[in-house]
């Protein structure tokens, strides 16, 4: 009697590299989806074609459209993360006076901001663009916002201010890296070189040390 073929090995963890695959092809493809076309481009089937795979496993690994949105949104090598302002020990950050402390957490900031053009491109259409995405964007970012001011703020005098300063600061460096994707100075300041950035953050540094004085 002959015997029974042997069960193949190894088949769960090929699975799940498998799958692992698939959703990086699926984030890749609706990154590439928005800075080319907006949140307009982004439905199953252009997402599916691009990624060349079936759109059905948009559905099967992230339930739904939004779910997809969300796990790139929150992964940690898009939008600017905790660890991006915070670095690897935020003990240490948080032992520094609380102008210093800003002023590091800005500069860290820009930093991560200009080495990730894709989430340039995406806060573009993000201002023109008011959906169900862009609100999943915007609510990450608002809760990161939250858990700096709390964690690495406990003893701010006046986190209303703080709140409100941290706004016109973070705000202020973001239109700037938004701008110099295609305009190159601003305000005699060149925004396309290191130089440029120097200066940017350490003025916002220095208005961060006031604010917080």
């Amino acid at each position: 009697m002959t015997d029974a073929p042997a069960a193949p090995e190894h088949t769960a963890p090929r699975q799940t590299r498998n799958r692992a695959q698939t959703e990086a092809k699926l984030r890749r493809a609706v990154e590439n989806l928005l800075v080319e076309g907006g949140f307009a481009a982004l439905t199953p089937s252009a997402i599916g074609r691009r990624a060349g795979v079936d759109k059905m496993l948009i559905y099967r690994y992230f339930n739904d459209l939004p779910g997809l949105i969300r796990s790139i949104t929150y992964a940690p090598d898009f939008f600017p993360t905790f660890e991006d302002w915070c670095g690897d020990d935020p003990s240490a950050l948080r032992a520094l006076p609380p102008g210093e402390r800003a002023a590091v957490m800005l500069e860290r900031y820009a930093k991560a901001l200009l080495a990730k053009p894709v989430v340039l491109e995406l806060m573009v259409w993000e201002l023109v663009e008011r959906n169900e995405l862009t609100a999943i964007m915007e609510e990450a970012r608002e809760t990161l916002g939250r858990r700096l001011t709390s964690e690495m703020f406990p003893d701010a005098t006046s986190p209303e201010l703080l709140s409100a300063a941290s706004a016109v600061l973070i705000a202020g460096l973001t239109y700037l890296a938004l701008r110099g994707r295609k305009i190159r100075w601003f305000n005699g300041v060149d925004l396309a070189s290191d130089a440029g950035w120097r200066r940017l953050t350490a003025a916002a540094a220095a208005m961060a040390v006031a604010v917080t004085a």
